[in-house]
């Protein structure tokens, strides 16, 4: 299968699985708030996010093992390629024993970390002692998943994904149709749906990368040392990361309540339903990327970065248009019990960076294959670092609460990825700064006219029920695909795509 093809088909794999993932909690989670109560599930996120902040210690080994392993392979080099494989694994057993004591002093000291009503608390802490435990196996296993990507089959993990979707939706629905309705349910469903993952990523190691073998007399510090030195900076990436968006829920559970939490982790939702494809599609080119770089192929490496851009241009304006466009209507259908204004308006607050900074996220990649972490780490914790300032201070002084929460690190992002991120990822590839504002430019109009055409439409219709909203919303999507294509897209780009879908129309 020729590099092209293999490109088409793990992002139509992905998107797939994607689709299919936000399908089920689409149709679950109105049921699961139902069950038991916005409360309870905005711990789930809560939970989440802890397994995020405890990722800080971990990060800097793994974030940069695909990329290695993935050149060295490509060199063939096997012998560095297992290297590096066995010492991240055996450096990652010993980092989960170290991360199973403070799992534990959290779980036991739950109630004086956050706030937990009293009547939920064992429940919620049987949801944190499954977060943890998927937490401390997924750093064990994590290497296995190097092999999708080191091959450029990211489509087989797609697969399994769409599989790993369907059983998380069958054990939920047993479980809450059959038990006592109960939060920590969605955390053992999660440690399911993991263990099944790692059977298969294993079984696609052995499978993809017969010359990886599992071997004590491979593991060398100075691989760890070297993955940990090129990773640090991944560590204060996500620490920024963290203090920009991560604490948002902690912050508002301790300081606005956790009843304001849970309306903040049910408004980011459907952003982070977004915010997930957005990391599917741009996850979907850098195996792409690092291959390229590792042949030292720069000029194909541009094409294919600016190729993803536009790709993330098209799709991504469509559903951030659609959100802002019909949000009251859909969460006035979603959710009846909660105030649909009020997620609206927290949505499009979470969701407004995605506008700017929705294709820019293939830049990302760009410092990882390059290896050039250091400046964008520094820049993105000190936005962190204001990030937290600014809230601090505005829920203190004002009543703005968790608007201010939402909107300022929106802001910071959009200032961050526009100054920084752009001219910055040409930079480190040897090109000219303004290389990639076009593409930005060219989706930011895109998204524009996409808005505009879906306010139309809604003032046009009446949308009251599921029915009516996915027949107009479909409307949008696909005059928005048409719109994109003709902003985004040049003619020779355009005859291309019209020439893949005659062929598939022609093999249908």
């Amino acid at each position: 299968m020729n590099r092209q093809n293999q490109l088409s088909l793990n992002l139509i794999a992905s998107i797939v699985a994607f689709i299919i993932n936000i399908g089920i909690s689409f149709l679950l989670t109105p049921y699961i708030t139902k069950s038991i109560g916005v409360e309870a599930y905005g711990f789930v996120s809560l939970g989440t996010s802890f397994t995020n902040y405890a990722s800080l210690v971990t990060i800097a080994l793994n974030s940069m093992a695909g990329r290695f392993i993935t050149i060295e392979i490509h060199k063939n080099n096997w012998q560095e390629a297992n290297k590096y494989f066995n010492s991240v694994l055996l450096a990652n057993v010993i980092a989960a024993c170290v991360m199973l004591i403070p799992s534990i002093i959290c779980v036991v000291y739950l109630e004086k970390l956050v706030n937990v009503p009293a009547e939920i608390l064992t429940d919620v802490r049987l949801l944190f002692i499954f977060l943890f435990f998927n937490y401390l196996v997924s750093i064990v296993v994590s290497c296995f998943s190097v092999a999708t990507f080191a091959t450029n089959n990211l489509y087989l993990k797609s697969l399994r994904d769409i599989e790993a979707s369907i059983i998380k939706a069958v054990l939920l629905i047993v479980l809450f149709a059959f038990l006592e309705p109960a939060v920590s349910y969605l955390g053992f469903v999660y440690c399911v749906t993991l263990i099944y993952a790692t059977i298969f990523n294993v079984y696609y190691t052995k499978k993809l990368l017969p010359e990886i073998n599992i071997r004590k007399a491979y593991f060398d510090i100075r691989a760890v040392y070297e993955l940990i030195s090129s990773g640090i900076w991944n560590t204060v990436i996500l620490a920024g990361q963290i203090l920009l968006q991560g604490l948002n829920l902690l912050i508002a559970n301790l300081f606005v309540g956790a009843a304001a939490m849970g309306t903040l982790a049910l408004a980011t939702t459907i952003p982070t339903f977004i915010i997930s494809l957005i990391g599917v599609i741009a996850g979907v080119f850098v195996p792409d990327f690092t291959i390229l770089y590792a042949k030292e192929k720069t000029e194909e490496l541009l094409i294919s970065i600016k190729r993803s851009m536009k790709i993330l241009g098209i799709i991504i304006n469509i559903p951030v248009a659609i959100l802002i466009t019909f949000g009251l209507e859909f969460y006035s259908l979603w959710v009846p019990n909660e105030d649909p204004r009020l997620l609206q308006i927290l949505s499009i607050i979470s969701v407004a960076t995605i506008i700017v900074s929705g294709s820019i996220n293939s830049i990302y990649g760009v410092f990882t294959v390059t290896n050039k972490l250091k400046t964008n780490a520094i820049v993105l914790l000190t936005t962190g670092v204001l990030n937290v300032a600014i809230v601090f201070i505005l829920v203190r002084t004002t009543n703005l609460g968790i608007y201010a929460i939402a909107g300022v690190s929106t802001v910071l992002s959009i200032i961050r990825n526009l100054v920084f991120t752009v001219p910055y990822g040409a930079k480190y590839l040897g090109l000219k700064w303004t290389t990639f504002y076009p593409e930005v430019f060219k989706s930011i109009l895109g998204f524009i006219i996409i808005t505009c055409l879906g306010f139309s439409i809604n003032y046009l219709v009446e949308i009251e029920s599921f029915v009516s909203f996915f027949l107009f919303a479909g409307v949008t999507a696909i005059l928005g695909l048409l719109i994109n294509a003709f902003v985004i897209l040049d003619l020779q780009e355009r005859n291309f795509l019209l020439e893949k879908v005659r062929k598939v129309l022609k093999l249908s």
